[in-house]
């Protein structure tokens, strides 16, 4: 009975770390729409916690749920309108941190939040890192007067 617990708990924790998207803008986007479901285990699978604490992780769980109550609106979707990703050259090498490789890749995006087609002005600036092969978020900013017009 208790393998079948911990191969149940195994599968959940899968999925758990596999609900962010794959590409930067996927990452950031479900990170942002994460945070506006008040989704924190979501939001903090979508987090670079390699050189956290379990304790920071708590209180990174706490933080975003904080916001998505400060959001106040789960009706709200996070579409991507800016991505810059910057790769460094073939010979900049990679480091390894607790295990993970993280090969120098970053990544901005800013996310606008939408209601149906009503554009808001207000987003989040997400930065992201590769670390074994997925973009992960590192920091992120709210963000105010992004533009609202049908261009």
């Amino acid at each position: 009975m208790s393998k079948m617990v911990m191969a149940v708990a195994g599968l959940a924790m899968a999925v758990v770390l596999t609900g962010c998207g794959g590409s930067p803008k996927g990452v950031a986007e479900d990170f942002a729409e994460a945070i506006i479901k008040k989704d924190p285990d979501k939001a903090i699978a979508c987090f670079e916690t390699t050189d956290h604490t379990a304790s920071q992780i708590k209180d990174k769980k706490e933080a975003f749920d904080k916001l998505g109550k400060k959001i106040n609106d789960d009706k709200l979707d996070a579409v991507a309108i800016y991505e810059e990703v910057t790769v460094p050259g073939e010979d900049e090498g990679y480091v390894i941190v607790n295990g993970k490789k993280a090969t120098g890749e970053k990544a901005k995006v800013t996310v606008q939040f939408v209601k149906g087609k009503d554009k808001k002005s207000d987003g989040m600036k997400v930065r992201l890192v590769k670390i074994d092969g997925s973009w992960k978020v590192i920091d992120y900013d709210e963000v105010s007067n992004l533009d609202t017009s049908d261009k």
